[in-house]
């Protein structure tokens, strides 16, 4: 039995259904992010853990306890909030002692947890100062060092770090990391940002129109998404329709081109059935006459350059190839730059290629 169990949680506003039938289970000490655009349902599935919503229908439950009927005060659930919330009457260990105290813990053990906690989120200076004195990141260390206090069953974060600028933004999602994993303690923990999803997740639920649309670690979300929706969402990806042609040879024409995946990926698909094909941008190779020798790849075609952008690191390329439109990541280091316009080469192997059905894409996200 899981130590978290979310089964068949439905919820409606105003008719409007925002959950459907939404299921979930999260093992003790996991952090499973919930990811998805806005109007997902993510936010509301994290309120309905916490208490602050009710679900039309469904179950709830941590521990083996169900939960349905437990108010809020009494889940045990420490909650940080977007926009942090913290008392400005107060100071940062005055804020992080709030909850000890309304549950009448002895001063002397608060006193304890408090600099503990302000010590584990690198605070131990700041605690006599009040929020207006402490910067955006501090204040959100504050909050989840509050959340932290009461000894939670669970740690629910709902985007934490959207209000802060992105240096900060990465060193606190790795410092929310740190102490989560240093604490144990089993979080859920809500975002739309990829990037932060797949840098902290035990595993990612990728969310859409109130379902889940697949869940895994991170490297199974990005490297074996299981639709076109999931595909576009994570990262950026080619889409290459296409039909099976020969299916035992792993052979599928898409367009103009015939393109090769591993024969495993064809297995049970017969032969004209329409496929999509998904390649990741850093598996495409690319070569221009000016621009060293060809890559190297089981799929080889001449593409024409529609567009360049630097993205730092690497010049993300748009091409298209016949009428199929790639997108290829070149490493800045390796050469160009590449111009708009341009005739050049791209390959990419066999087993950079993952295939999914018609029936398993649902519409790419916008």
């Amino acid at each position: 039995m899981a130590y978290v169990e979310l089964n068949g949680l439905h919820k409606s506003f105003a008719g409007n259904p925002v959950l459907r039938g939404f299921h979930l289970e999260v093992e003790r000490g996991e952090l499973v992010t919930l990811l998805g655009p806005s109007g997902c349902g993510k936010t509301t599935t994290l309120r309905i853990v916490a208490g602050f919503e009710t679900p039309d229908s469904g179950r709830i439950a941590i521990g083996g306890r169900d939960l349905l009927e437990v108010p809020a005060h009494r889940r045990e659930m420490g909650f940080v909030f977007q926009n942090y919330a913290l008392f400005p009457h107060l100071t940062a260990a005055g804020n992080v002692a709030f909850g000890m105290k309304l549950a009448r813990r002895p001063a002397q053990e608060v006193r304890g947890r408090v600099a503990e906690l302000l010590h584990i989120v690198g605070l131990e200076e700041s605690s006599n100062k009040y929020p207006r004195q402490l910067s955006g990141g501090q204040q959100q260390r504050v909050a989840l060092a509050r959340a932290l206090a009461i000894e939670p069953k669970m740690l629910l974060l709902d985007e934490p770090l959207s209000a802060l600028d992105a240096v900060v933004r990465v060193s606190l999602r790795d410092e929310i990391r740190r102490v989560q994993t240093t604490l144990g303690v089993t979080t859920l923990y809500v975002t739309h940002d990829q990037e932060e999803a797949l840098a902290i997740s035990d595993r990612i639920v990728v969310m859409r129109d109130g379902q889940i649309e697949q869940v895994g670690t991170a490297e199974e979300i990005y490297g074996r998404p299981a639709s076109r929706f999931v595909a576009g969402f994570i990262g950026k990806m080619s889409q290459l329709p296409g039909t099976v042609e020969v299916s035992q040879h792993g052979v599928i024409r898409c367009g103009v081109h015939t393109l090769r995946v591993p024969p495993g990926a064809l297995e049970g698909l017969a032969e004209g059935t329409a496929v999509t094909v998904l390649v990741r941008p850093e598996a495409i190779g690319i070569a221009s006459p000016d621009n060293g020798a060809p890559p190297v790849g089981s799929n080889a075609f001449s593409a024409r350059i529609e567009a360049v952008t630097f993205l730092g690191s690497v010049r993300r390329l748009g091409l298209d190839a016949g009428g199929q439109h790639f997108v290829a990541d070149v490493p800045t280091a390796s050469g160009g730059p590449f111009r708009r316009g341009e005739l050049v080469s791209l390959a990419f192997p066999t087993d950079a290629c993952r295939v999914i059905t018609d029936r398993e894409t649902g519409p790419s996200p916008t």
